[in-house]
C-alpha cells in the first residue's frame, strides 16, 4: 500500500482492492446484523424468518453501499460511506409492531422513507436550524439507553424463552463480552475496528462445542435465493407512517455527522453541498427500498467510517466492493440461515459495548455543543420524556396508541428536544453550527463538481 493511503477516488490495485473490501464487508455485516436478530428475537419470529430478514439487511446493506459509493445520477455522494439499516429502528419496531403488525410497520418504513425525502428536499436550508447537535445528541443517548436494556435481556437469553435468566446464558454472553473487551483494547487497526464481529465468532463457537446451536436450518437452507421483497406484507397505518418519517427526518442528522467524519479523514474538509445531498438523498431512497425488502430505514455504517482512520485507506471504490460482498452474502440463504441460529446470549454479548459506546457518543455530542442553560433544558426534558415513558409505557394507556409512539424512547426524545428548540427563547445562540467550515466546503465546490462528473480514478 502506498505510505500516504489512498484517497476518495483513488483505485488501489486489484490485490490490494479485494483484502480491503473483505475488511470492510465483515464490518458492515456486523452492523447490519442487529437490526434483524434484535427485532426477530423480540417479536418471536422463528428461524426461517428470521433468515428472511437477515438476508434482506444484507442484501439492502449492499446495494445502498454501492449506490452511495459509485452513484447513479444525483443518487449517491460518491464518498466512501458504507449504508446499513439503521439500529435505531429497532425499539420502533419491537414498539409499533405488536400494535399494527409488522407488515404495517414495513408500510411505515416505505412511506417514512417518501416523506424524509419530500422534506428534505423542500427545507434543506431550515433542516439545520430544526436540528442543531445537541438534539441528535440527546437522540444517541436515548437510543443507547434503551438499547442496553434490550441487550441486557438478550444475555440472559432473551425475554420470554425458555432458560431465560439461566447462568449457562450469561457465561455464554460473558464469554463474548470479555473477547470483545480484549479486541477493542488490544487490538490494532482492524482487530480494534472488528472487535465486536470477532467476540460474536468466538462466542459462537464456545456456543457449539457446549451443543448450544442447532444447524438444522443452515443446512436444509439452499445456497442461493433471492431475498424476498414484502415478505410480511405492507400495510400503511397513518400515525405508524407518521412516527417513522419524523425519526427519519432525525436520521439525517446523524447522517450529516458521518458525512463530515468521511470528508474529514478522506480529504482533511467539509462535505460539499452536493457530496451532502447526494448522500441523504441517497438515504432516502434507500430506506424506502429496505422498507420493500422487509427492513427499517438505511443510515450510514458509522463503525465503518472510522476504519478509515485506521488503515487511511479511504478509496469508495473499496467500500464499493463491500458492497458487491454484501449482496452476495444477502442470496446466499445459507449465510442468513447461519447468522439466525446465533444463541440470542451471544449476540447480546457482542453488541453490549457497541451499545454502551452510542450510550456514551450521545453524551460527547451534547457536552462537544458546549451547552448553555437553554441547550441543557432541552435535553434534560427530552431525555427525561423519552426514557421516562419508555420505563412506563403503561401511563398511557387511556390515550390513543400514536401518543404512545410520539413520547416513548427515541421518539419521545426527538419529538420534545425538537419542538422545545423551536419554541423556547434564545434559538439563534445555541444554532451551534460552523458557518466558516461551510464556507470552505463551497470554496471548493467548482474543483468536485469536475471531480464527481467523472468517474475515473484519480492517482
Amino acid at each position: 500500500m502506498r505510505s500516504e493511503g489512498y484517497g476518495i477516488n483513488d483505485k488501489p490495485p486489484i490485490h490490494e482492492l479485494i483484502p480491503f473490501g473483505i475488511q470492510h464487508s465483515l464490518l458492515i455485516a456486523f452492523q447490519a446484523l442487529p437490526y434483524p436478530l434484535l427485532v426477530a428475537a423480540g417479536l418471536g419470529f422463528d428461524p426461517v424468518q428470521t433468515a428472511v430478514l437477515v438476508s434482506c439487511a444484507f442484501f439492502v446493506a449492499g446495494v445502498a453501499t454501492i449506490l452511495q459509493t459509485i452513484g447513479v445520477g444525483p443518487v449517491g455522494g460518491r464518498v466512501p460511506i458504507a449504508m446499513t439499516v439503521s439500529v435505531v429502528f429497532v425499539s420502533p419496531a419491537l414498539l409499533i409492531a405488536p400494535q399494527v403488525g409488522y407488515a404495517g410497520y414495513v408500510g411505515a418504513c416505505l412511506v417514512g422513507s417518501l416523506i424524509c425525502g419530500l422534506v428534505f428536499f423542500a427545507f434543506s436550508e431550515k433542516l439545520r436550524h430544526i436540528f442543531p447537535p445537541f438534539v441528535s445528541g440527546s437522540v444517541v443517548f436515548v437510543l443507547g439507553a434503551t438499547l442496553i436494556g434490550v441487550a441486557l435481556g438478550y444475555c440472559a437469553g432473551g425475554s420470554g424463552s425458555e432458560g431465560f435468566g439461566d447462568p449457562i446464558n450469561f457465561c455464554l454472553s460473558g464469554v463474548t463480552l470479555v473477547t470483545v473487551l480484549a479486541f477493542h483494547v488490544l487490538g490494532k487497526g482492524f482487530l480494534h475496528g472488528a472487535a465486536p464481529l470477532l467476540g460474536l465468532i468466538v462466542g459462537f463457537a464456545v456456543a457449539v462445542a457446549m451443543g448450544r446451536v442447532d444447524f438444522a436450518p443452515v443446512v436444509e437452507a439452499p445456497w442461493f435465493g433471492f431475498p424476498q421483497p414484502l415478505y410480511f406484507g405492507i400495510e400503511f397505518p397513518i400515525d405508524a407512517c407518521i412516527t417513522i418519517g419524523f425519526l427519519a427526518i432525525c436520521g439525517v442528522a446523524e447522517l450529516l455527522g458521518d458525512v463530515s467524519a468521511t470528508t474529514k479523514i478522506a480529504a482533511d474538509r467539509m462535505p460539499t453541498k452536493r457530496e451532502t445531498r447526494g448522500v441523504i438523498f441517497t438515504q432516502a431512497i434507500t430506506s424506502g427500498l429496505s422498507g420493500l425488502f422487509n427492513c427499517g430505514p438505511t443510515i450510514s455504517a458509522s463503525a465503518d467510517v472510522g476504519l478509515l482512520g485506521f488503515t487511511k485507506v479511504c478509496s469508495r471504490y473499496v467500500v464499493a466492493l463491500a458492497g458487491s460482498i454484501m449482496i452476495l452474502a444477502g442470496i446466499c440463504p445459507k449465510v442468513s440461515a447461519l447468522c439466525s441460529v446465533i444463541p440470542t446470549a451471544v449476540f447480546g454479548g457482542a453488541v453490549l459495548l457497541m451499545f454502551g459506546v452510542i450510550l456514551v457518543n450521545g453524551v460527547k455530542i451534547i457536552m462537544d455543543s458546549r451547552p448553555n442553560d437553554r441547550v441543557v433544558t432541552i435535553v434534560a426534558v427530552s431525555v427525561a420524556i423519552g426514557l421516562g415513558f419508555n420505563a412506563f409505557p403503561e401511563a398511557l394507556s387511556q390515550f390513543p396508541f400514536w401518543v404512545s409512539m410520539f413520547l416513548c424512547g427515541i421518539p419521545g426524545t426527538a419529538f420534545t428536544a425538537v419542538i422545545l428548540n423551536l419554541i423556547l427563547p434564545g434559538r439563534k445562540e445555541s444554532a451551534q453550527w460552523d458557518l466558516e467550515e461551510e464556507a470552505v466546503a463551497e470554496s471548493i465546490e467548482t474543483k468536485d463538481e469536475m471531480l464527481f462528473e467523472s468517474d475515473g480514478p484519480r492517482r
